[in-house]
């Protein structure tokens, strides 16, 4: 399996690479190097693939829900709440314009 690409989050390459590790010897490398990227891209980003794709991964379940997973989570929910908060409404819009005038 290829190294860390740019576009992986830590908690996404490792379980692709778990993934791949745990079949790697049942599907050959190639192949499960292609189907663990399946599997991340479908549970990661919402990918959809080929019927026969979706059923080659459908054993393998999602993603574990460990330590590092629940920090992710932490973090995107932050990151959320900090973005709403920065959006202003159309009374501070308001109030910024008459502020300006």
């Amino acid at each position: 399996m290829d190294a860390e690409k740019p576009w992986d989050s830590t908690y996404q390459y490792q379980c692709k690479r778990s993934m791949f590790n745990k079949y790697k010897e049942e599907l050959g490398e190639k192949r499960a190097t292609a189907l663990a990227n399946v599997w991340a891209n479908y549970h990661f980003l919402g990918c959809s693939y080929p019927g026969e794709a979706l059923e080659a991964i459908k054993s393998w379940g999602p993603p574990p829900r460990d330590r590092m997973y629940e920090e992710k989570m932490k973090e995107l929910k932050d990151r959320e709440a900090v973005m709403a908060g920065d959006k202003p409404t159309n009374q501070n819009k308001r109030q910024k314009l008459r502020i300006h005038m």
